[in-house]
């Protein structure tokens, strides 16, 4: 539970140095336990978990332009934590079936026929 509050709930997951070991930290235990705790409960590992929340942020600042519509793609990318423009991409394409480009074209597509 401690894990998906933090993942809900905290924005330490956007430090582009966030790993599995600050997040033992943040939930008082270590990493090896935490790393199964989100094996067993997730079905996934620490870094698709983390991609995931990390997308499901960027979709959320793309389909709200009123607040992110000055951001860039790597404006946004760099917000969430990731390092690079090409690890953003595959990891949203991965994830949404899109580039992050196509996703804000139909995301101002949609918001523009409202």
């Amino acid at each position: 539970l401690k894990i998906a509050d933090l993942f809900a709930s905290s924005d330490a997951i956007y430090s582009p140095d966030f790993n599995l070991s600050k997040l033992a930290e943040l939930v008082n235990s270590n990493s090896k336990y935490v790393s199964q705790a989100i094996n067993q409960v997730f079905q996934k590992n620490f870094s698709t978990l983390l991609n995931e929340s990390r997308i499901r942020e960027a979709c959320r600042q793309i389909n709200t332009p009123d607040n992110y519509g000055h951001l860039t793609i790597e404006a946004i990318a760099s917000n969430i934590g990731f390092k690079s423009r090409t690890s953003f991409i595959a990891a949203f394409k991965k994830n949404t079936g899109l580039t992050p480009s196509e996703y804000m074209k139909i995301a101002h597509e949609t918001l523009a026929a409202k």
